[in-house]
Parts: C-alpha cells; sequence; structure tokens
C-alpha cells in the first residue's frame, strides 16, 4: 500500500508539472517550433559546452568536502560518480535521486554513510551559495542602476536568505538541530549527519575553495542561459540574467512538481518579461525555457552513457572484473 501511495504522488506530481509546462510554454506549438528551427547551433553548443564544465568543476568541489570527511576517491571514481548522479537528478522522479546515489555508493564502500551524505549536501549547499553571491552582486548592480522592479526584488531576497541559511549552517549547525530533533534512537545517525555537515562547512580546507567553485559552477550556469539567449537572438545583460537564473533555479526546488517542471519555465518567461527582453506574447520566451531543458537533459544524458559504459560501483566495470578474475 505504502509503495502504491508513492507511486500516486509521483504520477500526480509529474502530471501537474507537465500542465504546468503545457500552459506556459507549449500552447502555441508552431511558434515554438519556429523560433528553435532558426536558433544558432553554434550558440546552443556552446551552452552544452559550459555544463559539460561545469559538471568537472562540481566534481572538483564534491573533493574538497570529501577530503576534508576524510573520503577519498580516485579521479576516475570521482567524475564517473558525479556524471552518473546528475544523470539520475535529471531523469529520476525525485531531483534529488543522483545525489543520494552518490551517497549511498560512496558510504557502502567505505563503511562511512553519515560522511558520505554529509560531503553531498555540503556540495550541493555550496553550489546554492555560488549562486546565492552571485544573485547579490548582481542585484545591487541593478539598484545602483535603478532597476528596481519584481525580479530584482525576489532575487535580492531569495539570495539573502541563503546567505543567512549558510551563516546558520556554519555558526551553530548541530546547536539549531538539537532544538528540533533529539539525539536518540533514529534521530541520533540525523544528528551525525549534521554534525558532520557542520564539521565539513567550518574546515579550514574547504571554506575558500568550496566558495570558490560554487561561484565558478554558477558563472558557467550563467553563460549557458546567456548562450542560449544568443541562439535566440534574447538579448539580456548579465545581472539582469543572474537575478533570472537565481529565482529559476530555486523554482526547481518547489516539491509540487518533478525537478520544477513547469515551475522553472515559468520563471525563464515571466523573468525575461519583466526585464522587456521579450514581449508578453512572444514564442521567444517559450522557446528559451525548452532549449534551456534541452540541453540540461542532453548534458545529464552524458552521465547515462558513462553508467552503461563503467558501471556504478566505486571501481567501475573494468577494475571489478580485474579484481575478480
Amino acid at each position: 500500500m505504502t509503495k502504491t501511495k508513492g507511486a500516486v504522488k509521483v504520477v500526480i506530481r509529474i502530471g501537474v508539472g507537465l500542465a504546468v509546462l503545457g500552459f506556459v510554454v507549449l500552447r502555441h506549438p508552431a511558434g515554438l517550433v519556429d523560433e528553435l528551427k532558426h536558433a544558432h547551433v553554434a550558440w546552443l553548443i556552446l551552452a552544452f559546452a559550459s555544463i559539460i564544465a561545469g559538471l568537472f568543476v562540481s566534481a572538483l568541489r564534491w573533493r574538497v568536502y570529501l577530503t576534508a570527511l576524510d573520503l577519498h576517491l580516485s579521479w576516475p571514481a570521482l567524475f564517473r560518480l558525479y556524471f552518473v548522479g546528475t544523470f539520475f537528478n535529471a531523469f529520476l522522479p525525485t531531483g534529488i535521486g543522483g545525489d543520494g546515489y552518490k551517497a549511498v555508493r560512496l558510504g557502502k564502500d567505505r563503511d562511512a554513510m553519515t560522511r558520505a551524505f554529509a560531503s553531498v549536501f555540503l556540495d550541493r549547499f555550496a553550489g546554492i551559495v555560488g549562486l546565492a553571491a552571485i544573485g547579490f552582486t548582481s542585484t545591487v548592480i541593478l539598484f545602483v542602476r535603478h532597476e528596481r522592479g519584481t525580479v530584482t526584488l525576489l532575487s535580492l531576497a531569495l539570495s539573502g536568505g541563503i546567505v543567512v541559511a549558510a551563516l546558520a549552517v556554519m555558526i551553530g549547525g548541530d546547536r539549531l538541530a538539537g532544538v528540533f530533533i533529539p539525539d536518540r534512537g533514529f534521530f541520533a545517525k540525523i544528528r551525525t549527519a549534521v554534525r558532520e555537515i557542520e564539521l565539513g562547512s567550518k574546515h579550514p580546507d574547504t571554506i575558500a575553495p568550496g566558495l570558490g567553485f560554487g561561484i565558478l559552477f554558477q558563472l558557467l550556469v550563467l553563460g549557458y542561459h546567456l548562450a542560449v539567449a544568443r541562439a535566440l537572438d534574447i538579448h539580456l545583460g548579465v545581472p539582469e540574467m543572474s537575478a533570472i537564473v537565481v529565482i529559476a533555479s530555486l523554482a526547481t526546488m518547489i516539491p509540487i512538481t518533478i525537478n520544477g517542471l513547469g515551475f522553472r519555465e515559468s520563471s525563464y518567461k515571466w523573468g525575461l518579461v519583466k526585464f522587456g527582453a521579450i514581449a508578453a506574447g512572444s514564442h521567444k520566451g517559450p522557446a528559451f525555457a525548452i532549449a534551456i531543458l534541452g540541453v540540461l537533459l542532453a548534458s545529464s544524458a552524458v552521465g547515462g552513457l558513462v553508467y552503461i559504459v563503467r558501471g556504478g560501483e566505486i571501481a567501475g566495470k573494468g577494475s571489478l572484473l580485474a579484481s575478480e578474475g
């Protein structure tokens, strides 16, 4: 019965996401197809390359926290796990399935499940903090230029909230957790993970490189958004696009649909219209959203190919077979 309820919830979330996506993006398919047909392929290729580069940067960011928590992976295993995790994030119905995959694989192999989960959390959180840093800087620039519309204010509020949350984790993660989570029974494992997260975030070797890789990754995220915009002849400044990316990225975390499907695309269209980059009834907004989704899925599919060729074990298929032979 529990499995049935879980499956029903997943189906409902997929249905809601597709309904929102269809209402926002696919209401005028002829115009959408026409915009995509005239897209500049070279810019789309650049966007794809930026995403792939971002995955390598993200893997290096994860390695910072793995090292701090005394979890070590070879370079091939590091990049393989990260790419495969990205594939699961994109194609599993949870949005964080790839994070769980990486943590479970590593935790079982090293007999250190809480540290593995802590490393994955810190990696994801560093990326979000990097997003907030860029978003906050961009909104300050927009304020100085007297562009203080709804998108700017929302981006500023979200970025500021992330910064406050990051400081709370670093300063008193375990103490704050103690208010809500008892340190006994099943919850003791959660408290242990929180302690590992706090320890990893405060480690002297993680603060600067973790944030640095987080910012570099988000610059590449911003880069592929700008590249897709150029592919569709949408002209928007870097600060404005950064504010839109902050809102759209956090919209993917809304748990009503799968991976924020529909809400992310709505954010793109709304932001582009608000900044005057496209007209309210233009097909360029939906085309932009679909193109972003397309290059993201294409880059995530690379992880699927890696999984088919090299497998999902820490050592990979080749090493595993060699050890058994």
